[in-house]
């Protein structure tokens, strides 16, 4: 073969290369901006954008800038998210959605709060009652003795009565009790678990005045090492009990 005809040859191989790499990027092209948008319906699907979180107007501005409505279908308390603010959304966002198509939302009413009711007069099983039905966990209970005649009753609560509290706070009783108070052997509560002994002094009508911790590697955290009154001394009814416990920090 001559050498005129090599290069004709090369030549004709460059330029049949050359069309059918240009012929397949023109089908790229073609494909990508009209087959592909025919065959799954989406020639104006927007991703949907993230507006959780936000508070309503704003959500509503995003919305809008994206193409999309925004509905207000459900409202509910929540205790992490501010009220006014966006708990969910429906589509979820990074979904692909129609422009002009509504981001359904449910939007939070904030913290649920309840109002302390009026105890006054009730017993302590009344007064329990009467706080978990309106959403409010029992708290402590604090006994006042009186020598006079009087009924046992609630005379008090903490925070007070009409007051309004987060739902499923605690709330603490003053109770009335008519009579002297019994007088009790102080038990020895040196090496056993502050949280079990708290709950079942509190429970007997007793106070824990003050708690103080202590550093030591010899014990298990909250293990009590010392109280005051002693074991072995009496206590009366109603009166506070002062215990050191360990701690490790």
């Amino acid at each position: 073969m001559s050498e005129g005809t090599k290069k004709r040859l090369l030549s004709k191989v460059a330029f049949y290369t050359f069309v059918i790499i240009m012929a397949f990027l023109v089908g790229i092209k073609i494909f990508d901006s009209f087959v592909i948008p025919k065959l799954v319906n989406r020639g104006d699907v927007v991703l949907v954008p993230e507006i959780r979180g936000l508070f309503v107007e704003s959500a509503m501005s995003k919305c809008k800038n994206s193409g999309y409505k925004l509905k207000v279908t459900s409202r509910e308390h929540s205790t992490r998210i501010p009220a006014g603010a966006i708990i969910s959304q429906v589509p979820q966002p990074g979904e692909g959605l129609k422009e002009r198509r509504t981001i359904r939302v449910t939007v939070s009413d904030g913290q649920k709060m309840v109002v302390v009711p009026d105890l006054e007069g009730q017993s302590l099983r009344q007064a329990w009652l009467t706080l978990e039905g309106v959403g409010i966990r029992r708290g402590k209970v604090s006994r006042v003795f009186f020598c006079y005649d009087s009924n046992n009753a609630v005379i008090g609560s903490s925070p007070c009565a009409g007051t309004e509290v987060p739902a499923q706070s605690q709330v603490d009783l003053l109770f009335s009790i008519y009579g002297i108070p019994k007088t009790f052997l102080m038990p020895d509560l040196v090496g056993m678990d502050m949280p079990f002994v708290k709950d079942r002094l509190e429970r007997l009508g007793f106070k824990i005045g003050r708690i103080v911790n202590q550093r030591t590697e010899k014990n298990f955290p909250n293990t009590i090492l010392a109280q005051s009154p002693v074991a072995g001394s009496f206590i009366k009814e109603g009166e506070a009990v002062e215990i050191t416990v360990s701690t490790v920090e």
